[in-house]
């Protein structure tokens, strides 16, 4: 691929540098926030060799690439005026989708999950520290109890116990406030002095000022740091005009952080603690309907990834992951979701007859198994609609079977059939992961291919 040559014409069709209010990228595709949508010309890049096709969704303008997105997203960066495109959020109104109540929820819901999307890299990297360090005890390489293993485990363990100053930078990065305050109002919340407060009678509430300061651990918890830099945005715009020149270099982020810690401590941590519990309640609630819950949220991933809402569900895993250690719903569903794509890809492949749409079918299917499914959901499932079905079906059947065999995660990584051994835990095993992928296989294999589909149709 001319990662260039594509790059240019991407730019070319979607009305230019100018258009371009932001360019961020997630596994598979380039995501750009567009001044105006209606410029761009859809149907040229979905035409474009390289493109699998194009979403639109939370006021982004999404452009699927697949496996290539890295490298694709740089050769695009090089293009604009500024080799790094910030994300930012309009504080004016000039902004077509910042406009009413749907246009600040899709600000809102994008600033959130863009809070997350760039740890998932470090996060699935420490995740898989935790599964090898499960498998070196499953086949008694050594023990808990090793001070080696302890150290692996605090290695495996920190991104989580530290989130909240990840999260301040990724926030204020997102916000366009300063990186080091969002990170130290982060670090502030996961001050052990905070704790030590509680005393030898735990108590929970302790004082600032007189008022009433909640004493919470909020390692792992992301949502109050947000919540925080957004409001330290404001505030540093104000204590940025108040501040003479000549002192302004400390005094500024001083008042900034006098301003918005006690806010942070009083008010916001213990609201977007308990907006936590309820995010919590929420994953108890998926774990209780166990089989059912996983048989459902794999015949809605494909939909989440056909509308590119599917990133969505990225905070509220990390949430599980940081609260209980694992995933019993959200990352099984989605290894069945994406085997059973490969599934019905499959079985065009095998039942084709034209050797373009064979050759096509079977790459997707191998896309899709280890866990790149779009090439398959829109090059093969979706244009030929009833594999799309099929899908669904084996999805929803497949997913079940995976909630009675407990499937359950143990890392976040993103499912595929690479990545099996975070399936590796107290209530599942490797063979639970290889039995669940092989039913989703072969069960929307079967579906599809009994069903067939109209080869003339978008042939």
């Amino acid at each position: 691929m001319n990662y260039k040559k594509l790059s240019q014409e991407i730019l070319a069709n979607i009305g230019g540098e100018s258009n371009i209010e932001s360019a961020t990228h997630c596994v598979t595709r380039l995501r750009l926030k567009l001044k105006d949508e209606s410029e761009a010309n859809t149907s040229a890049i979905e035409n474009l060799e390289g493109v699998i096709g194009v979403a639109k969704a939370s006021g982004q303008y999404q452009i699927i690439i697949g496996k290539e997105i890295e490298n694709v997203y740089h050769a695009f960066s090089e293009l604009l005026e500024h080799s790094e495109p910030q994300d930012v959020i309009e504080d004016g109104h000039s902004s077509e989708k910042t406009k009413g109540i749907k246009g600040y929820l899709n600000n809102g819901l994008d600033v959130f999950i863009s809070c997350f999307t760039p740890l998932i890299p470090v996060i699935a990297g420490s995740g898989m520290i935790k599964v090898l360090l499960s498998i070196l005890v499953t086949f008694k390489v050594m023990t808990p109890d090793d001070s080696t293993y302890q150290l692996l485990n605090m290695i495996g363990d920190g991104v989580y116990y530290f989130l909240p100053i990840l999260v301040g930078y990724t926030a204020a990065k997102r916000m366009n406030v300063d990186i080091f305050i969002g990170m130290v109002l982060g670090a502030i919340l996961v001050h052990p002095t905070l704790l030590k407060l509680a005393g030898e009678n735990a108590a929970t509430y302790t004082s600032l000022a007189g008022l009433p300061v909640k004493i919470v651990d909020y390692s792992a918890q992301a949502l109050p740091v947000i919540l925080t830099v957004w409001l330290a945005k404001y505030v540093d715009m104000f204590t940025n005009k108040i501040s003479p020149n000549i002192v302004k270099v400390f005094l500024r982020p001083m008042l900034t952080l006098l301003i918005t810690a006690p806010i942070m401590l009083i008010a916001i941590a213990p609201i977007g603690s308990v907006m936590g519990d309820y995010f919590q309640a929420f994953s108890n609630l998926m774990n209780q309907w166990g089989w059912i819950a996983v048989g459902l949220n794999a015949a809605l991933f494909p939909l989440l990834v056909l509308t590119g809402m599917h990133n969505a569900l990225i905070p509220l895993i990390i949430t599980m992951f940081a609260s209980q250690g694992f995933d019993a719903v959200l990352i099984p569903s989605g290894l069945i979701a994406n085997i059973a794509e490969g599934g019905a890809a499959a079985a065009v492949a095998v039942k084709a007859k034209n050797k373009r749409t064979k050759s096509l079918a079977a790459s997707a299917t191998v896309s899709a198994l280890v866990g790149i499914t779009e090439p398959a959901l829109y090059g093969v499932n979706l244009r030929f609609k009833r594999p799309f079905y099929a899908m669904l079906l084996g999805s929803l059947v497949s997913g079940c079977l995976a909630g009675l065999l407990h499937l359950t995660a143990y890392s976040f990584v993103s499912p595929s059939l690479l990545s099996l051994p975070i399936f590796i835990g107290k209530n599942s095993t490797i063979i639970t992961a290889i039995i669940s992928s092989a039913l989703a296989f072969v069960i929307t294999f079967v579906i599809a291919y009994v069903i067939g589909f109209n080869e003339e149709e978008n042939a």
